[in-house]
Order: C-alpha cells, then structure tokens, then sequence
C-alpha cells in the first residue's frame, strides 16, 4: 500500500473544497455558527475539519496503519484507550470467564472486568523494593499462573509501564499461544515503538493478539486518538468491531481519525529520522541530569533488574528525593517555577515523557529547570507519604469486581477489612490502589491518605477527602 496516502484527510479535504452545503449534523456547519471567542481559541479550521462522512473512509485508513506497524487488522477509536481497553476485554471474556491480568493495570481494564462480569486472576508485578515501583511480571509468572489455573481463557499485560519498563511479550505470548489463549497488550505508551529498532519491540510484532495503543500519549494524535491492533489468528476482528459497536459513539470524530491518519503517514515516512533525534536528545538530557548533585537519573541498566526485558529511553525518570521532597511537591514546583507540566509526580520522582515533538531548545528548558530544582530545593512543605512493605499492596480479591460494584454499598471511616465497592486510582498513572471486590487493610489505607495530603490525585474515590470509603454493606 502507499504510506503516503491520508484517507480521511483527504476525504476532509474533498468534502470542504467542494462546496458542498449540510443540512445534517454537525450543527455548527462547518464552523460558521460558531462565535469569535470560540474561534479565537480554538481555530475556525477544527470546526471546518469536524466532517462526519470522513469516517467513511476509515477501512483504508486502518489497512495503511496495519501495513505500517505489521498487524493483521488495526481499529481506530475516538474515546481513548480506555474505550479500546473495554473493546478488547469483552471481546476476549465474558460473566464468569477468567482472565490473567496485570494488578498494575490501569483503571480502565478494571472498569472493562466490570462490564464484562470476568473473574480476574491478578498476576502480580515484580516488586524493587530499591526503587519502590513495580515492574512487569516474568514468563515464568505467567506460566506458573496458567499452570495453576486451566480455567484461564485470556491474558493481559501491560508494557511498558509508566517508568518505561517493558514485559518480555515475545515469551508471554508463545506461552500463550502454546496453549491456545489469547494474549492482550496495553501499550497505551507504545506507539511509536513500530517506527524505530532502537525503541522496544512492538507487543503486535512480538505475537501479540491485541494490542492496545493511545495514540495522543507519545504520538501525534490529538487527546482520545486510540487504536487496537490485531496479530494473529486467535481473536475475530468482526468481534472486536460489534463489542466496539456496543459502547462507542455512532458520531467519531473526523479530527481524530484525521490525526491518527496523518501521524501514521508522517511515521511511515519520516519516523526513523525524527525519532533518532528524539533518542538522542534523551541521551543528552539523561548524560546531563545524571551529573547533577541531589537527581538519580533511571537509565538502560535498569533492564538487568528483576521482570524488566526492554526499557523505552524516551521516558525520562528522575529521582528527586535525594534533594529532600517529593515528586509530588517537585512538579508543583515545576509548573509553578518554570512553567513546565511533567507527566507524572511520585513519592520520590517526576517522569517526564520526551517524544519525537522536543526539540533541543525544549530539552534545554527542562534539563535548567532540574538543575535550578537540585541547586535550591524549596524547603518540603508537607510529609512524605510512607510507602507500605509493597508486598502489602498484594490484596486479597474477595468477591467478583462486577457484584462488589453492584452490590449494596454504605460510606465507612474505617474500612480495615471490608471489601471495597470502589476504585481509588492515583493518577497519573490511573492504577487503582484498590479495586472493587479487594479487601481493605490498615496499610492501604494510611497510604492513600498520606499520599493525599502528599499531593496525589485521587480523581475517582467516592469521598475525595478520604474521611471515609465505600464498602460492601455487611
């Protein structure tokens, strides 16, 4: 096929240098009912691009994305990856049907187990009591799961994580495919990886049957641009497209798929160049940072620890706690200081997500703003939340997600014991500390709380002030 080509561009294009005229939706028609204030901010052009008919065109748009990262089939949603995430969980599992999954996963996969009514086994991460993070479980993880288990019918993983740790999915999915199970793969943070040997292997290269990709997190695409990808023989794509079919909009945006289009058409062509530059940019920064008094900087050693078989060098990790506070309180200052919004703050780091969009004039910016940090911290203005023994955060999976979610609930201070009809995700990165059908303790809960008054966002507890929790009723 030609990588050149843009599909829905160009169908965006055709409709508007027509001159046709709509008496259809999108009401706005085309930008020319909307008021300056609107156009001022956000562009009269969004509003002529918002062409409805351009998804017409989609297929061909999916078989060009397909060809470039070598899937069999790829589809393009426009309600993030979280939507993908559910596409595939219910095409995969259904009331009652097991499935090995990650516990680090993102708060989505547990809302997809809830639509679903799945029984989740939880695969726990490989824990660095070093660094206190998770990193991925091994093959031998899976296997003994699978071993234990042969009412398993799935697998789901998550690679790379929010430090850049990437799974051994190559090995993962020959387990899996020995077998005759389906392997999914969150790789909402690996879009890019197709477009450069120098980045981690593509889940949908390594044998992958889905994989699950957010186009807007290190790509071009605009906020909700996802995709699945789909390798393999072991999952329908006329599945995945009527689970989809159920609970996406009828209404995508052209602007999405427009993004996602031209971003693949720009990889295609140019993704090697621009993401060595990218690359090496990074190198530089981590070079720099890594000599700075009070930063410890992650780096490619970190593939030798533990569950870690790939590692992307474009997240950039930087431990902060050497200077005295948080991670938290580091991207405030950040932000605040030097006007630069990082991806995510820690109890002891800040993660910064680089792409192929930095240049060195950006780079620059930020490698000034850690060294002005590491030269004159600001004085710690609240406690470091005490991470618990991390083998505490292993909790007991006392009931099904879908009936603890459903069940009758009442709002308790004290929740030690309980089981949770709630999940409370610290986000970024969206992992819930606690899922609907675990089981409280005292550990978690001083956690969370701690991490609250720390500076952690807890966007979904029911009681955002963490006075007092959501629990089964008894």
């Amino acid at each position: 096929m030609d990588q050149d080509r843009t599909p829905i561009l160009d169908a965006i294009e055709h409709y508007r240098d027509e001159g046709d005229y709509t008496f259809a939706l999108p009401g706005h028609r085309l930008g020319r009912g909307i008021d300056e204030r609107t156009a001022s901010v956000l562009s009269r052009g969004a509003f002529a691009a918002d062409v409805i008919t351009a998804k017409q065109v989609a297929g061909e748009a999916e078989q060009l994305m397909a060809e470039a990262v070598g899937a069999r089939d790829a589809i393009f949603t426009t309600c993030g990856s979280s939507i993908s995430m559910h596409t595939a969980v219910l095409s995969l599992v259904g009331p009652g049907k097991k499935i090995l999954a990650d516990r680090n996963v993102h708060k989505s996969v547990a809302a997809s187990l809830i639509m679903a009514g799945a029984e989740p086994v939880w695969l726990r991460p490989r824990w660095d009591h070093e660094r206190q993070i998770a990193h991925p479980a091994t093959a031998g993880d899976v296997q003994a799961a699978l071993d234990a288990d042969p009412e398993i019918s799935a697998v789901m993983v998550i690679t790379p994580t929010e430090y850049g740790c990437g799974a051994d999915v190559r090995g993962i999915a020959d387990l899996c495919h020995r077998r005759g199970i389906p392997l999914l793969v969150d790789e909402a943070w690996g879009a890019h990886f197709p477009f450069h040997d120098g980045l981690p292997t593509a889940a949908v290269q390594a044998g992958a049957d889905l994989v699950v990709q957010s186009v807007h997190k290190a790509g071009g695409g605009l906020c909700q641009a996802s995709m699945i990808q789909v390798g393999g023989d072991l999952v329908d794509p006329v599945d995945l497209r009527l689970r989809l079919d159920l609970i996406t909009t009828t209404s995508p945006s052209a602007l999405l798929f427009g993004s996602i289009d031209g971003w693949r058409r720009h990889m295609a062509q140019h993704g090697e160049r621009l993401l060595d530059a990218a690359l090496d940019c990074a190198d530089r920064i981590r070079t720099r940072l890594s000599r700075v008094s009070g930063l410890s900087v992650m780096d490619a050693s970190i593939i030798h620890e533990d569950g870690v078989a790939e590692w992307d060098p474009l997240k950039l990790c930087v431990d902060v706690s050497g200077l005295g506070i948080t991670g938290y309180q580091a991207k405030e200052w950040m932000q605040a200081e030097k006007g630069l919004t990082v991806q995510l703050g820690d109890a002891r780091r800040v993660i910064c997500s680089l792409t192929y969009a930095d240049d060195s004039a950006a780079l620059e910016r930020l490698a000034e703003a850690f060294e002005s940090l590491a030269a004159k911290p600001p004085e710690p203005d609240r406690p470091a939340p005490r991470i618990p023994q991390l083998e505490k955060l292993n909790l007991e999976q006392a009931m099904n997600p879908r009936a603890a979610f459903f069940a009758e609930t009442e709002q308790v201070a004290d929740p030690a014991g309980r089981i949770s009809a709630e999940m409370i995700s610290p986000y970024p990165p969206g992992v819930p500390a606690i899922l609907p059908g675990e089981r409280f303790i005292d550990e978690v809960v001083d956690y969370l709380r701690a991490g609250l008054a720390a500076g952690m966002t807890l966007p979904d507890a029911a009681d955002p002030e963490l006075k007092t929790f959501r629990v089964v009723k008894d």
